[in-house]
């Protein structure tokens, strides 16, 4: 697997001799301390004395089994096999071209076994091409000229540099991105060469095109057999708006590259293969978008208030191809020639709206993509207000007005609109009260007033009316008043029960719950401000149902209701992706009884994505069943769900690991996390912390970690991980990392309760819920362990008939044994 990530490299320690060792390894744990771009990034200044060991270069490997000397790669670099364009050729006249010639300064990338650094090689390619495209009339910005980094007194990361790039590549608007680099072996080894060409991320147009045909150039011209063309989301090439494209030609730290690469000519000839591709994809027969804009009757126009927008495009040169995307749905234009229109079947709601536009003429070539960023503006209609939940009031609990305002297509209408809320004199309070309606929807909470305590029956009148004179579509003035009404029976048991959520300890209103936000509501009994609507029941009882990122907070009857926040509410709203390793014919790992890992892996991501969501974080799966998923399928999950963090689930047929990408200090604390949860709840005294490589960890944008907390190949292990509560335990431990990864200094001290049958046996396999949120299975001694990730007293129930229970364990309560059904 490459070593490469987000346009940095894994230097690799020269092998041949011991006099070169010191500096490889001084090399090495400076780029090390560096966080590669779209991951998090380690802090800070430049190291000033650097340890002088290497950081390990992967998970371990096993020694080679003995046997013959593989012959040794081509190392290519042996002449051209076509010829180049003549001087002036059109197909690059007038063609803006960025190149980025990667690392430089500071960033010495990967480093041959004689000392040759790749940061030096990048930039003679570079200077070698930037003078072909030049002598056929390209306009070029090479984005360093000369050994350089772009790092800044008060930031020294590589996410810096890296960000600076793409600002000099932005400026220049180009045709085309092409950023040079050359790879390394993660493991060390010396006798691998291949050429790889990785094309931008979800770009399956003119970056796809250009990529193709400089990767054909190179493997023709640069004569290296082994390839790869990729999909690529390194920093440099995601953060491009042209199309773009990275090129890893061969590989430095093999010794025969590194000799001819030590040549001028050598990098001139790469140089001329990259010419030859980049002249032949722009001399492909492409469409090119002329415009795309939302229009009125005739060409482009400023956007209206209609809910049904027209939006037009001309496209110059022929096409077969049509692809429009609007909010993310795929939509069928219409077509007259080289003109293509749009409008929707269903009215648009009001605010922002996203379209991207792609055209290909099939077999030659793609228009660059046109994207198209436009506003509905839409007038108020109609208002109306409720009680949800409430079907009368006796006035011993807050009541809630919901107020909803649309606009002329039956909509939640976006903009702000303030109304005035006047219940009958005496009723409620406050007696007269302005709300404001965000996303179409606003809340106002009353009190019975002295009128209302004096009597026993009565209709309670609400009346609303918007504060502002608001014009209608058809620019008719309206001034509507609506009125709400609701019984009031003083003497009534109530129907529902009501009032605000609090959080505790502290005791303050509810909030930061998920769909609390503007726009939606948490669920159909909790408004966004907190505010509870439940049914009582006969004993005018209400049970509280769970919140997302919450736990109840002693029993679920407890009225008002109390929670506490699960974590401190660390994993609220964070987007984690979990990826099982393996699926379909992809065993990832097989028992001696024949368990498959990928199994396992997916059993241990469901429950851990069960546990996360009870904690308030949105979850997605790569994979949710025994299907085949591709690598880059499982990036494309990870980068469409804009994860904070990815977590690939395995359990190999090797020691156990927590494995990050090198330069990602995120992925390194992260993995440092997990092993300390993994001791202290029992699953393993002592877990690596290595660097690995595997292509979804190096394509993400976002921190990831590779986790195999178990071995699956001998019968132990496999017994092991079959026993009672085994998964589920891997599951909570990688639970309480992440959580501690978003809160890393908080205290959650290890706990553990005992679950026993009535006779005092241990229950294998029970399963037992805290506080109605996190569902855990006790071991073979009947031992369930978790930590105290908040305070106060938690509801422990089981439903296992040999020991069925549900009680309150305090706060001062630690390994108590729950014996026998009550």
């Amino acid at each position: 697997m490459s070593a490469t990530v987000a346009g940095t490299h894994r230097p690799v320690t020269p092998g041949l001799g011991t006099s070169r060792r010191p500096r490889a390894a001084l090399l090495a744990a400076l780029v090390a301390q560096l966080a590669a771009a779209g991951c998090a990034t380690s802090p800070g200044p430049r190291p000033a004395a650097p340890p002088a060991t290497p950081q390990a270069a992967g998970a371990p490997r096993p020694a080679p089994a003995a046997g013959p000397v593989r012959p040794r790669p081509a190392a290519g670099y042996a002449g051209l096999r076509d010829s180049l364009p003549p001087a002036g050729a059109a197909p690059l006249a007038g063609r803006r071209i960025v190149i980025d010639p990667g690392h430089g300064g500071y960033f010495k990338g990967c480093i041959g076994v004689n000392g040759l650094t790749e940061a030096e090689v990048n930039l003679g390619v570079a200077l070698a091409l930037d003078s072909l495209l030049r002598a056929q009339g390209a306009a070029v910005l090479l984005t360093r000229d000369r050994d350089r980094d772009f790092l800044t007194p008060a930031d020294s990361t590589l996410k810096t540099d890296l960000a600076e790039r793409v600002r000099l590549a932005t400026a220049f608007d180009p045709d085309l991105f092409v950023s040079i680099h050359h790879n390394a072996d993660p493991g060390g080894a010396h006798d691998v060469n291949e050429t790889q060409t990785y094309y931008k991320l979800g770009d399956e147009g003119p970056s796809y095109d250009a990529a193709t045909d400089v990767h054909r150039a190179l493997v023709r011209n640069v004569g290296i057999a082994a390839q790869k063309l990729l999909p690529g989301n390194f920093a440099v090439v995601r953060g491009q708006g042209a199309p773009a494209l990275l090129t890893e030609s061969s590989y430095l730290t093999d010794p025969d590259v590194e000799a001819r690469l030590r040549t001028p000519e050598a990098r001139r000839e790469e140089a001329a293969a990259l010419d030859l591709g980049i002249a032949r994809f722009f001399a492909r027969r492409a469409p090119v978008i002329e415009w795309f804009a939302r229009v009125e009757d005739e060409g482009p126009a400023p956007a209206s208030g209609e809910g049904f927008p027209v939006l037009a495009a001309r496209v110059s040169g022929a096409f077969d191809d049509v692809q429009l995307i609007v909010d993310g749905a795929p939509q069928v234009p219409q077509r007259v020639r080289d003109s293509l229109w749009w409008t929707p079947s269903a009215p648009l709601a009001s605010g922002g709206h996203s379209a991207t536009l792609r055209v290909r003429l099939a077999a030659e070539g793609s228009a660059r993509p046109r994207t198209l960023e436009f506003r509905l503006a839409k007038s108020f209609r109609r208002i109306d207000a409720s009680f949800p939940g409430q079907r009368s009031w006796n006035g011993s609990q807050p009541l809630a007005l919901r107020v909803r305002v649309y606009d002329q297509d039956g909509l939640a209408l976006r903009d702000t609109v303030h109304v005035r809320v006047r219940p009958r004199p005496g009723v409620a309070l406050p007696a007269d009260t302005v709300l404001t309606v965000a996303d179409g929807e606003a809340w106002g909470y009353f009190r019975p007033g002295a009128a209302a305590r004096a009597r026993r029956t009565a209709t309670l009148e609400f009346r609303v009316r918007p504060v502002a004179r608001i014009v209608d579509i058809a620019r008719r003035t309206l001034a509507p008043e609506i009125v709400a009404a609701l019984p009031w029976r003083r003497a009534a048991r109530p129907a529902c029960r009501t009032d605000f959520v609090r959080l505790m300890p502290a005791g303050a209103r509810l909030a930061g719950a998920p769909g609390t936000n503007p726009g939606g509501s948490a669920s159909a009994w909790l408004d966004r401000n907190g505010f509870a609507i439940l049914v009582a029941d006969s004993a005018g009882n209400a049970h509280v149902p769970a919140i997302r990122g919450f736990r109840a907070w002693g029993p679920d009857t407890a009225w008002p209701p109390r929670v506490v926040a699960i974590a401190g509410g660390a994993l609220v709203g964070r987007r984690i992706v979990l990826d099982p390793e393996g699926g379909g014919e992809d065993a990832a790992g097989m028992g001696p009884s024949g368990t498959r890992a990928a199994t396992l892996n997916l059993d241990v991501a469901r429950a851990l994505a069960g546990m996360l969501e009870a904690a308030g974080a949105d979850v997605r799966l790569t994979r949710s069943s025994d299907a085949s998923v591709s690598e880059l399928e499982r990036v494309q999950v990870s980068e469409g769900f804009r994860a904070d963090r990815f977590l690939r689930i395995a359990h190999e047929p090797a020691p156990p690991v927590a494995g990050h990408y090198f330069s990602s200090g995120a992925g390194r604390r992260w993995g440092q996390a997990v092993a300390r949860e993994c001791a202290a709840l029992g699953l393993a005294d002592s877990l690596p912390v290595t660097e690995i490589s595997r292509y979804a960890l190096t394509q993400v944008s976002c921190t990831a970690l590779y986790a195999s907390l178990a071995r699956v190949d001998s019968a132990a292990d496999e017994a092991r991980l079959l026993a009672p509560g085994a998964l589920r335990a891997e599951a909570y431990a990688l639970f309480a990392a992440l959580a501690h990864d978003f809160a890393p200094g908080a205290a959650w001290p290890a706990d553990s309760l005992r679950v026993t049958d009535a006779g005092g046996a241990p229950l294998a396999g029970a399963v037992i819920t805290l506080g109605g949120a996190l569902v855990l299975q006790a071991g073979p001694g009947g031992t369930v362990r978790f930590e105290r990730t908040e305070p106060g007293p938690v509801e422990v129930a089981s439903a296992d008939p040999r020991a069925k229970f549900r009680e309150v364990l305090l706060e001062s309560e630690h390994g108590r044994t729950f014996s026998g059904p009550r």
